[in-house]
């Protein structure tokens, strides 16, 4: 099994809060299984009092296994909650955009904003998987379960999803790219026909990515010192500061500079 990953803020809420009252930490796959699962993750907690972290996520699917248990979480079009109290442990296992797909019977954009039981995807093998996981107690021995599952199901040719996946990390990686016609251009494709395939297989549209990875980084952003808030708006494609400021707020639930100014203040609590 790969090296545990380095963890990063991935989309969390005011980061340095949240690491003060949990531990993550990530774990990449091994090839071939690369092509489809991101990463696995793991958060542990030992708290004195309840704790609510948000995330702002990803367009992917994640499959959450705790106590036993294990539920399919489709793509999150709004920040997400998570309760934490007492002493716990999550592990989840976090699929590439597109990667999901090869492993359902049905479009991705069905579980869109959409908790489920994992027998309700994979059946009685979904509920045996989960039971087995729970059984055992370190993170690697659940990983390499959960990798021998998938493994078992993959497809061995290349797929669409993979071809998504990397569309979505040009968007994440190009903060030029502003426009689904400017990704139908770059894929050869038309607007339409990229739509169609983004719901199937990613479970949510090219749009809602680009904006989701504009605002992310807004965010990161906003953990530096001093961050130049109209030069970002330009930087980013937004038409002004307004814009930047409308969206961020819709997205993290405050505006930008008071969002800095809380994680700055976490540094020196």
């Amino acid at each position: 099994m790969s090296e545990p990953l380095v963890a990063g803020t991935r989309g969390i809420v005011r980061p340095r809060d949240g690491f003060r009252h949990f531990d993550l930490t990530f774990h990449a796959p091994d090839p071939p299984l690369d092509r489809f699962i991101d990463r696995s993750w793991v958060v542990r907690w030992d708290l004195s009092a309840p704790f609510d972290q948000d995330v702002v996520t990803h367009p992917a699917v994640n499959l959450v296994f705790e106590n036993g248990q294990a539920t399919g979480v489709g793509v999150k079009r709004d920040k997400f909650t998570r309760h934490l109290e007492g002493s716990g442990r999550v592990l989840g296992v976090k699929f590439r955009p597109g990667g999901f797909r090869p492993f359902m019977n049905a479009q991705v954009r069905t579980v869109t904003d959409r908790t489920l039981p994992i027998e309700d995807i994979f059946g009685h093998a979904g509920t045996r998987l989960a039971a087995e996981v729970g059984a055992e107690g370190d993170n690697e021995s659940q990983i390499r379960l959960i990798h021998r599952f998938f493994s078992r199901l993959a497809p061995s040719g290349a797929t669409v999803g993979e071809t998504l996946s990397s569309a979505v990390e040009l968007i994440a990686s190009d903060p030029t790219l502003g426009r689904v016609d400017d990704l139908a251009q770059r894929l050869d494709t038309s607007v339409r026909q990229l739509q169609r395939l983004f719901a199937e297989h990613v479970g949510i549209n090219p749009k809602w990515i680009i904006q989701r990875c504009r605002v992310r980084r807004v965010g990161e952003a906003a953990l530096g010192n001093d961050p130049q808030w109209a030069e970002l708006a330009l930087e980013l494609g937004y038409s002004d500061q307004t814009h930047l400021t409308r969206e961020f707020t819709s997205t993290f639930g405050s505006p930008p500079a008071r969002y800095a100014q809380a994680c700055a203040d976490d540094v020196s609590r």
